[in-house]
């Protein structure tokens, strides 16, 4: 079995060559790998860096515009060749040491889907903005209460799943809103989702966090729109 790890990317020279070398290193249960890097129009000279690369494990998408997180995931996606799919963020906020973690219930075949939770408090967790914490909870319980779930992160950057599930998922969000979009899309399609605990390295936005209060909006219109059309 092959493990695709998609990576999206947009101004992450300080952190895509750590990300990449800890992906590569990371322990995967005997899984084979392919990395899909897809770059947003970096400015930095991530795209630089990328361009440099040379390892058959490792396939760069190169963007000629920025359209948002979302369709740089999209576009990563629809290039993926392997049979279960983790999404990585390149800032490392999230660390490929979860990967046997957050990968057990879906190769033990009791979860099509997992979701990296990192509201357990059984691992690291970095104490960072309220305000961010406050949004994740209300779009949570919105989700929750709208298709009768329990999760406790529908945010979070780390989904696990099989390549199956994204069959006629037709994705459409630009933004970060691609995060509620994939899950009512997962829960309608009758996938079985579990959550595991990870921990999480949270930064600031003076060491390069992209999203901000204001997202909220976009959110709760995206679970609108997606609890409305199949």
């Amino acid at each position: 079995m092959i493990l695709s790890v998609v990576i999206p990317v947009y101004n992450e020279i300080n952190f895509i060559e750590k990300c990449i070398d800890q992906v590569l290193n990371a322990k995967r249960l005997n899984l084979d790998l392919e990395i899909i890097i897809s770059d947003n129009n970096s400015t930095d000279g991530t795209k630089e860096f990328l361009k440099s690369i040379c390892n058959p494990l490792i396939k760069v998408l190169l963007r000629d515009k920025n359209e948002g997180k979302g369709s740089n995931i999209i576009n990563a996606l629809n290039n993926v060749n392997g049979d279960i799919v983790i999404i990585q963020d390149a800032d490392l906020e999230y660390s490929p040491k979860e990967y046997e973690n957050i990968l057990e219930p879906i190769l033990h075949n009791i979860a099509d889907v997992v979701y990296g939770t990192r509201f357990s408090r059984s691992k690291p967790f970095h104490v960072y903005s309220f305000v961010h914490l406050v949004v994740n909870k209300i779009i949570t319980t919105i989700v929750n209460i709208v298709f009768n779930k329990s999760f406790s992160d529908v945010l979070t950057g780390y989904k696990v799943f099989k390549s199956d599930a994204l069959k006629n998922l037709n994705l459409k969000s630009k933004g970060f809103d691609i995060d509620t979009e994939l899950t009512i899309k997962f829960i309608k399609k009758k996938m079985r989702i579990y959550e595991v605990p990870i921990a999480i390295y949270s930064r600031n936005y003076s060491q390069g966090k992209k999203i901000y209060w204001y997202h909220f909006f976009s959110l709760i219109i995206s679970i609108i729109k997606w609890r409305v059309i199949d």
